[in-house]
Parts: C-alpha cells; structure tokens; sequence
C-alpha cells in the first residue's frame, strides 16, 4: 500500500481560494468580510449543540470507501449502488472481482448484472457504449482500492474519519438533507455518496428549505454589503444560509447568518454551512480560518462529498456547486461577473428548478454584469431589497434538531 502517507497528509490547511471562474488560486490575506459585523464571542451564548453523528457504521463506510474510488461525482457507481441495494454490496464485489480472486469472473457478471439493473430502476436505458463505459470504470476503481491503507473496518473508520475528527453521514441517517436526491433526476448526474464533516451535523437538516447565498470572491463593497444582509435577515427568522467558504461574497453571507445569533435569541436563529471542494482537512483559504472556526462553535458545519486528503482542484469546485444549489430552496446571487463561479451554481439551480434570485447592479462595472444577465435572460428573480428575501423564503421558525441515530455499530 505505497503512497498512502501521501495521500492523505497531516492536519493543516491548503493555500487555495476558488477564482471567480470557479478555479483554484493563490490565498488573499486581507479579508474585510466583517466589516461592519457583529459576532459575539466564541465563549458567549451559543446555540444548544444537537446530538454528534456516531461512528460510521458499515454502509456508510462502505459509500466512503466507494467515493475514495471516484474522481468526482460518478452516475456509474450511483446506478451500481441503486442495482446492488446496498452499498456494501458493490464494495464486496468490486473486491472480489479484482484479478487473482477466485471469484474474480463470477462476480464481474454479477456487477454486470447489476449495473443494468441499476440503470432500469432509474429509468435508463442499458446499451454497449454505457456498459463498455461501466467496464472502463470499474477498471479505475478495483486500481484505487490497493491503495486503501488496510481492509479492516475499525482502521479505516480511523482514517476516513482522521481519527475521529471529522464525521461521516450517509442518506440513511437523520442527519442527512434529503434534497441531494435532487441530483439524481438526470442520467449524467450523481448525489453524494455520503458526506465528510466537521461541526454540527444537525445544521444540515436544521430547516426545510434553506438559502444558498453566493457571489464572486472579487466582490465590491455593495455586493459584499447584499450578501451580509440577505443572509442575516434569512437567519434571523431561523433559516439555514449555505455558502462556499470562499473570500468575498462567501465570506459575507457566512458572517452575516452568524451575527443574527449576536442579535437575536441564538436558539431561534439560523445556522450556516460551508460547503468545500477538497477534503476537510484542505479547506481554504487561510484569511477565513477565523471565520470556519467560528460556523463549527456557533453550531453550524463544514462540509464536502470528498475524502480527506482530497486537492481543491478548479473542476471540484463547479462539482461542488452543485451541492449548494441542490442543498437550497432558493440560491441567491448577490453580484457576478459574467464568467464567475456564481454563474455556475445559479445554472445548476435553474436545473435543479430552484427560485434563482439576483441582485442587480450598475452596468458602468462588470461587477454585476453577470447578475443583470441573469435577469435579461430570465433566468433570476430581480430582488429589489434585502429585506425582500423574507418574502421569498418559506415562514420564520426555529431551527430543527435531528433526533440522534441510534443504530448499533457493525
């Protein structure tokens, strides 16, 4: 198993920020997002903690171990899972397919098998492009499982969990937003396997239908301005904020969702969830280390679909966006450059047949040319007024706590 110490490094983070254009550059070092801001103390009045993920159990560490065997978000291994029933199921046979095994060609029929059984229950079609494309597949993921540091269950918990400091959640346990399922409606997209975490797991299923804010990390003051009210006007009446975690309107809409607890009654308050396009032990960029530090104790939660040690690659990041559009009932865009990241996430929520909602802006700035396109293009909602956001949501209310799981470990 050569090259695992590698693949997964020591704890730290990764100079990386995602550019307006959804790829990954160089880290800022002035981030002016609080400007402006209140946010009470860590050691102040926080929200009641819900109950902490127990360790995985064996089907969601079977989906952590499939998505180690990704690049990415993958339709192949969704419809495998959706034809075996279980991910387990695959994992055991993709094992005892690999060469030498005395199992190896009774098994590759019976992926085969259920590959097109996994295609039929979700609508689709099997032909010989899609199954020599399943084979070519499979191929990379029998050659990523040899560099799986063991095959015991308890040692890799360790490890997919970097020794218990992240959390793992799959779409059986309460903690898991069901509006992922979303992403699944057409045949070249996938939802997450299971989602790595470090926070509150409960912030993700904390209310119904929460808001994405974005916008691009080049922000102005006014766009900067937008995201900080939109989001602290939608938290104070309880709703989840979702975000990216980068600088700029990122960073905005995150710090604007924690001041509604420095204002209001911290247990009627919204929470905010970062989601990343690396593994958690890759976040980035270092100028919002204060800000990630301050969602975990303020009851919210940093989250990705990929395992630790995963790079933020520029690709990763558009991938990534599809979460946030597909975790929001509503995806605001707060101010976009025409080739912005924004843009990105605002197309997936039109797909996805989310309310997209821009903010117009000056047309002497490219600032907002990728916002009023939206608008001509009637692609987006025009908000008039950050305090029109309140009608656009659903009804003010407290956040959720997800009963905790109590199945027995494996």
């Amino acid at each position: 198993m050569s090259g695992v110490d590698t693949m997964i490094p020591a704890d730290g983070v990764c100079d990386i920020d995602e550019t307006a254009d959804g790829t990954g550059g160089t880290n800022g070092t002035n981030d002016a997002s609080m400007d402006g801001i209140t946010v009470t103390r860590s050691d102040e009045v926080r929200p009641t903690p819900g109950p902490t993920p127990p360790p995985p159990d064996v089907e969601t560490l079977a989906r952590a171990t499939l998505t180690f065997c990704l690049d990415g978000a993958d339709a192949l291994m969704y419809a495998l899972i959706k034809g075996a029933g279980a991910p387990s199921v695959a994992l055991d046979l993709i094992l005892a397919s690999r060469t030498g095994s005395p199992q190896a060609n009774a098994s590759d029929n019976r992926l085969d098998q259920l590959f097109a059984l996994g295609l039929a229950r979700w609508g689709r079609r099997v032909s010989a492009r899609g199954m020599d494309a399943f084979h070519r597949a499979l191929a990379g993921w029998r050659a990523r499982l040899e560099a799986l540091p063991s095959s015991d269950w308890r040692t890799l918990t360790e490890w997919f969990t970097m020794d218990g400091r992240q959390w793992i959640i799959a779409p059986h346990t309460p903690y898991w937003p069901m509006q992922l399922q979303d992403l699944s409606t057409r045949r070249d997209w996938a939802a997450p396997l299971c989602l790595w975490g470090i926070g509150d797991a409960t912030a993700l299923t904390s209310c119904e239908q929460p808001l994405a804010v974005v916008g691009s990390r080049g922000v102005t003051d006014y766009g900067r301005e937008v995201a900080r009210e939109v989001a602290f006007r939608a938290a104070s009446d309880g709703h989840l904020i979702v975000s990216g975690g980068a600088m700029g309107a990122d960073a905005a809409a995150h710090w604007g969702a924690l001041s509604a607890s420095g204002v209001g009654d911290p247990k009627r308050t919204g929470r905010t969830v970062a989601v990343f396009a690396g593994g958690l032990n890759h976040i980035g960029p270092l100028s919002n280390m204060r800000l990630f530090d301050t969602i975990t104790q303020r009851g919210g939660a940093l989250v990705s679909e990929l395992c630790p040690g995963t790079i933020p690659e520029g690709r990763r990041f558009l991938l990534r966006n599809r979460i946030i559009a597909a975790l929001g009932a509503q995806v605001v865009v707060v101010q976009a450059r025409l080739r912005s990241g924004a843009l990105n996430t605002a197309g997936w929520g039109c797909d996805l047949n989310r309310l997209v909602i821009a903010v117009p802006g000056p047309i002497t700035t490219p600032h907002n040319a990728g916002c009023n396109q939206l608008i001509a293009d009637a692609k987006a909602i025009l908000l008039t007024s950050a305090e029109e956001i309140t009608d656009l949501v659903h009804p003010p209310h407290p956040p959720h706590v997800a009963a905790a799981d109590t199945h027995d470990e494996d």
